[in-house]
């Protein structure tokens, strides 16, 4: 009894609109990871593509479409969270159909490139700046932990179906079909539950309006730090979705279906502990934690490639999700820190365009990298770049956690 309610109060410190917000969470994520993770395996193995073209075709859209997160930070501030997340979910359900119906490759890549440019992104966007709005800073962390869940949650539900549906003969066109269809139900859902939380601009604050409220990000320089530190963890969190499972089958022979039960176990273990672990360590210092996490991703997906039998590999994953959940959140709350009220869009915005281009370095250079250098030193690569943004997180630490600096605007 004073379990349950214990656990009642610790969850009814959030309101009502944060729980909607992350119940269509993971309504989104179980449609995008329906079909996400097969995207990479179906392009190279039922289309024939090489690793460098498929990387280059999931890299550089991401990277052309780096000025479009900008652009979303700054209409979340001025026009509003619901109209930018709406264009995620939109521009998501458009890429799948897309593959579930496109017969040519220009098509392809048209779809890749619209959806790098406005979908994700996007809704990582106006997500990360509507969870700040509706907690209080004590609860931020603990808050985006919870979304952190409902996105993992997602990851565990979208590629079990997926996996159990090729294993029941499904053909890739269908999982991207379904994952189209999940995606409008999530528009659907936002349209009738979800409210507006932009705060009211602030009498007397001096903000200025449009894209100069970028000057103040961009003056930020504990802010553009962290982005560069957070870029070498990034490098290997980019490759899973893409890289990763094509290296674990060309060393393991682990299937399509199998890879799909991996990352469902990965993403189970993150909605099981990523709550627990972030209430209990969120005392510590930010950036320590943000040093281990860096060292476990590079550890895990570094030694998971290099492994000579499949069976350790479980582990390894494990480690990789035990370094997202402390990278992940921990960071979202520093960045929410750092911002001032009325820039928190563009401030978020400038965090997922960074988040967006450390990971798209996974694609752009993975793929090369691994058909130029094979799998060990593909990834050994991807250990080196964990091990330093470690060690460069724990040097520029005490400056990281100092009090802000960002010069008023004029």
């Amino acid at each position: 009894m004073g379990l349950r309610v214990s656990l009642h109060g610790r969850f009814a410190a959030f309101p009502r609109p944060f729980w909607l917000l992350i119940a269509g969470t993971f309504i989104y994520l179980v449609g995008y990871d329906t079909g996400y993770p097969y995207e990479a395996i179906y392009l190279h193995r039922t289309l024939g593509l090489s690793l460098t073209t498929i990387g280059l075709m999931l890299g550089l859209p991401l990277l052309a479409g780096l000025p479009m997160m900008v652009v979303g930070g700054a209409l979340a501030d001025r026009h509003g969270r619901l109209p930018v997340l709406r264009l995620g979910i939109c521009a998501s359900a458009t890429l799948f159909a897309g593959l579930a119906l496109a017969g040519q490759l220009w098509q392809l890549v048209a779809f890749i490139a619209f959806e790098a440019a406005c979908g994700w992104t996007m809704f990582q966007t106006a997500n990360s700046a509507m969870v700040a709005d509706l907690t209080p800073p004590t609860q931020r962390a603990r808050a985006y932990s919870l979304s952190r869940v409902a996105v993992s949650s997602g990851m565990v539900v979208g590629p079990f179906c997926g996996s159990l549906l090729l294993r029941l003969g499904a053909g890739f066109r269908t999982l991207f079909a379904g994952s189209s269809a999940l995606c409008l139900v999530f528009l659907v859902f936002s349209l009738l539950a979800f409210s507006e939380t932009r705060p009211a601009p602030i009498a007397g604050a001096g903000t200025r309006p449009g894209w100069a409220g970028y000057r103040r990000v961009l003056a930020d320089r504990r802010f553009l730090s962290l982005c560069a530190v957070t870029a070498l963890p990034l490098y290997g969190f980019g490759q899973p979705w893409v890289t990763f499972p094509i290296a674990l089958h060309e060393r393991l022979g682990i299937s399509a279906a199998s890879w799909g039960l991996l990352i469902t176990l990965y993403a189970l273990a993150i909605v099981l502990f990523q709550y627990p672990l972030v209430r209990r360590l969120e005392r510590y210092d930010k950036t320590t934690l943000m040093a281990a996490g860096s060292a476990l991703v590079g550890l895990g997906m570094g030694g998971a490639a290099l492994l000579m039998r499949s069976w350790p590999i479980v582990l390894f994953m494990l480690l990789v999700s035990l370094g997202v959940m402390l990278l992940i959140p921990i960071s979202a709350t520093v960045v929410s820190e750092m911002a001032p009220v009325s820039l928190r869009g563009r401030y978020m915005g400038a965090w997922t365009l960074a988040w967006t281009a450390g990971t798209a370095l996974g694609p752009t250079v993975g793929g090369p990298v691994m058909d130029l250098l094979g799998v060990r030193g593909a990834y050994l690569l991807v250990l080196a770049c964990g091990l330093a943004g470690s060690g460069l997180f724990l040097v520029r630490g005490r400056w990281l956690a100092a009090p802000a600096l960002v010069p008023p605007s004029t």
